[in-house]
């Protein structure tokens, strides 16, 4: 049986909504398919319906597979 998931902030959850927005903007912007990106990114369509949505059940490799391969990046700086 697979361990239950840790308990997520809400700041988390508002943080990972609003990634899976701008996710999804460049995707479209790009003008690809949900199917497009999971084969691009390695994940599956399910995956990246899930990454577009926020869900904090996605593991972070996925999250910046995706992200990757929409030419976007991550800023890793906490103070910005």
């Amino acid at each position: 049986m697979p361990a239950s998931s840790p308990p997520v902030d809400t700041a988390v959850l508002t943080g990972l909504a609003k990634l899976g927005k701008k996710i999804r903007a460049r995707r479209e912007q790009l003008g690809l398919t949900m199917n497009q990106t999971a084969e691009a990114a390695g994940v599956s369509r399910v995956t990246v319906h899930r990454i577009e949505r926020g869900r904090p059940s996605v593991t972070m490799g996925a999250y910046l597979n995706v992200i990757t391969a929409l030419s976007m990046s991550v800023d890793m700086n906490p103070n910005s």
